[in-house]
């Protein structure tokens, strides 16, 4: 997620304590402009708000008028945290500070876009990037975390069975539910991907069993009138159990790493479980007993795998637009005969668009992946040739256990750009993962 250096102003525009208002309001309306950092010599004193001017003589000095109460913040602090100091504190403005020098100001006016691109519109939950960074910032502070993987049963039954407005309409039951029991001063809840959710927390790792069993128990406890069938999912944990320091580390590889671990535990759990929902959608039908005749551990069969350096390649790819500006992504990705699939969605305008398509296809590779490794996508950009094509480069970090290794794919788009990104995405990764998939 950005920082509060990305978005701050620092066109250098500031008061003295001996300015009068009429000078004040001079620079505040000639630079369009609200409010005004005060300096004396190189401290910053306060703060002066248009408001404080109104009705005041226009010869009367800016240290009168000013309020010497003012919040400030350093340039690294995320933007999602800006913004929760602003609503704490009711500051109109923030004073980006460091070693006590003034670099810039933050107003939510800056604030709200890239807010907006981090936040789920659907759900109204935090997305992936943002739980990334709250991840992250939490391993830096040295404290351990556990990640609780959430992914729905029959999701994609919900959608073909009864189309995708009641689709939604699940996602936002399970939603509200989880965020009901999440403690937001102690762990985040954000919407993964498609029919995915993740809580990252500080709790240690029983502690967040605990919370996984309660989060399952009131999802298939609390009814909603207006779905027509129960809705359930399954539930992995991992992480929070630390028995040596981190010595040299990756944070970002670290919590990809969890994220992996708690998606595989998340897939055992789903796998293991036996007892089917009734035929009419109402409570869990009871097992019958059936005889079964024993199988041979030896006669089980399991699918064939590629041989080593197989590609992998785009199976199908369904960009759809679900409302307004706001779109979803379905990639099956094939490494021979096994097939992987991701779903992503967001605002999808310009470049956004092609944004969730890498993003869906990131999320499929790694499905591949062994514990230990992912890719996460930095940037996508089309661009000209030259010679009167569209080619989309992708830029694309792969994580492993020891490093991580930037990479860059591209591929013309012709006439399906969304095509073109993944087959960028697998240009750039391709060859690197051929050894280990």
């Amino acid at each position: 997620m950005s920082t509060v250096r990305d978005v701050m102003t620092g066109d250098g525009v500031s008061l003295g304590p001996a300015n009068k208002i009429k000078t004040a309001i001079l620079l505040m309306k000639n630079h369009n402009v609200s409010g005004l950092p005060v300096i004396d010599g190189d401290r910053v004193v306060g703060i002066v708000e248009y408001q404080n001017l109104l009705g005041k003589d226009n010869d009367i000095p800016i240290e009168h008028v000013m309020d010497r109460e003012f919040v400030s913040v350093p340039p690294d602090l995320t933007i999602s945290n800006a913004a929760d100091l602003m609503a704490k504190t009711g500051a109109g403005r923030l004073l980006v500070m460091q070693d006590g020098r003034l670099l810039g100001i933050v107003t939510p006016n800056v604030l709200l876009p890239e807010l907006g691109k981090s936040l789920d519109p659907l759900t109204g939950l935090p997305r992936a990037d943002a739980m990334r960074d709250w991840g992250m910032t939490a391993l830096k502070s040295g404290c351990e975390i556990s990640l609780i993987f959430v992914d729905l049963d029959k999701f994609g039954h919900f959608n073909k069975q009864y189309g995708h407005i009641v689709g939604d309409q699940v996602l936002k039951h399970v939603a509200s539910i989880l965020q009901a029991h999440v403690d937001d001063s102690t762990e985040m809840l954000s919407r993964y991907a498609g029919d995915e959710f993740i809580i990252v927390t500080l709790r240690h790792r029983e502690e967040a069993r605990e919370l996984a069993a309660l989060l399952e128990e009131k999802l298939h406890t609390t009814p909603n009138p207006d779905l027509p069938e129960p809705v359930t999912a399954a539930f992995g944990v991992f992480g929070g159990k630390r028995t040596k320091e981190r010595e040299d580390i990756h944070y970002a590889a670290t919590l990809d790493n969890l994220i992996n671990l708690a998606s595989k535990a998340c897939t055992r759990a789903k796998d293991e479980k036996t007892i089917p929902a009734a035929a009419d959608g109402g409570a869990p039908a009871l097992e019958t007993p059936v005889e079964t005749t024993p199988v041979a551990e030896t006669e089980a069969v399991q699918q064939p795998r590629p041989p080593k350096g197989t590609r992998l390649n785009v199976q199908s790819l369904n960009f759809a637009w679900e409302s307004g500006s706001v779109a979803r992504v379905e990639v099956h990705l094939a490494h021979g005969e096994i097939i992987q699939t991701h779903e992503a969605g967001g605002f999808a305008l310009g470049n956004s668009a092609l944004r969730i398509v890498a993003d869906a296809v990131a999320g499929a590779v790694c499905k591949f992946l062994p514990t230990g490794y992912g890719v996460i996508v930095d940037s996508v950009q089309p661009i000209n040739n030259g010679l009167g094509d569209e080619v989309v480069v992708v830029q694309a970090v792969l994580i492993t256990p020891k490093t991580e290794i930037k990479l860059a794919g591209s591929a013309i788009a012709k006439q399906d750009r969304y095509r073109a990104t993944a087959a960028a995405l697998l240009d750039a990764i391709n060859r690197q993962i051929s050894t280990v998939i």
